[in-house]
């Protein structure tokens, strides 16, 4: 729907604008069509921006468990991956649990893996992240407002007080994802792990969704002209028996061997 909502108003001023110089000459109407394309789309993402910041803003609280406000945010993450150009190959979606909450585990490439991740995976699902998210425009009201977990990563007592309130929102019933290299990679590999991200899972007994995103870093490199092909994979769950009996650093390599199997995978196939 709100995909929708924005093409609309994307060709609205398109029309618009293009019956406005008409009126002066058929000319000036080419020239204004041409020109609105580009403007109006810019106009549109503005407005959709501005929508999406005012909407976190003012509405005072936390509402984790408000299922309409997930599904209201994801009606913007589809259009961002619209826009982006994204196609999204997604394999083992079969592997993904509907039933009960678990703890999210992936690689970080760049800052839209959480924008696919969080479509295709089933709401709730609330992310420990990045302090300073929370305090940019548009995303950080509504980081707010969904409830997700901020974290000051240079402060290892603030680290732990995050990952403490991650324990407890899936304790609540909802689950939770974290990113266990602690930053971007940049690239189609990974960066060491924090085996202590893990304790998010470990000390609850949470089952554990394990995920690997694939050439998100390449977000614009074709853009507009060409789609970027973006490879995404769930593996099954490691269920909470299983990660009861393991230690932070058994359940940190066993979760990365899994995303660089995948990984592997993807480089060899040439994708």
């Amino acid at each position: 729907m709100i995909s929708l909502l924005f093409f609309i108003t994307w060709l609205g001023i398109i029309v618009i604008a293009t019956l406005l110089a008409y009126q002066l000459a058929w000319w000036a109407a080419v020239i204004a069509f041409i020109l609105s394309v580009p403007i109006g789309l810019g106009l549109s993402i503005g407005l959709f921006a501005a929508w999406l910041h005012f909407y976190g803003k003012f509405r005072p609280g936390i509402e984790r468990e408000n299922i309409q406000h997930h599904k209201f945010l994801d009606g913007f993450l589809v259009l961002a991956i619209r826009l982006l150009r994204f196609q999204v190959h997604a394999s083992g979606l079969k592997n993904i649990p509907h039933d009960q909450p678990f703890v999210f585990v992936g690689n970080h490439q760049s800052n839209y893996d959480t924008i696919v991740h969080k479509v295709l995976l089933p709401n709730p699902l609330l992310f420990i992240a990045k302090e300073a998210i929370f305090k940019w425009i548009i995303i950080g009201p509504i980081a707010r407002l969904m409830g997700h977990v901020p974290m000051q990563r240079e402060k290892d007592r603030e680290a732990v007080k995050a990952l403490l309130e991650g324990i407890k929102v899936f304790e609540s019933g909802i689950s939770v994802g974290i990113y266990p290299e602690g930053t971007r990679s940049k690239k189609n590999s990974m960066l060491p792990f924090k085996p202590g991200a893990l304790k998010l899972a470990i000390k609850p007994g949470a089952p554990v969704l394990v995920g690997v995103i694939y050439n998100t870093i390449y977000a614009w490199k074709k853009w507009p002209f060409k789609k970027q092909h973006i490879y995404v994979h769930y593996y099954p769950l490691i269920p909470s028996d299983t990660v009861k009996t393991m230690t932070s650093n058994e359940l940190s390599d066993h979760v990365r061997e899994l995303i660089q199997t995948k990984q592997d995978e993807y480089t060899e196939r040439g994708v």
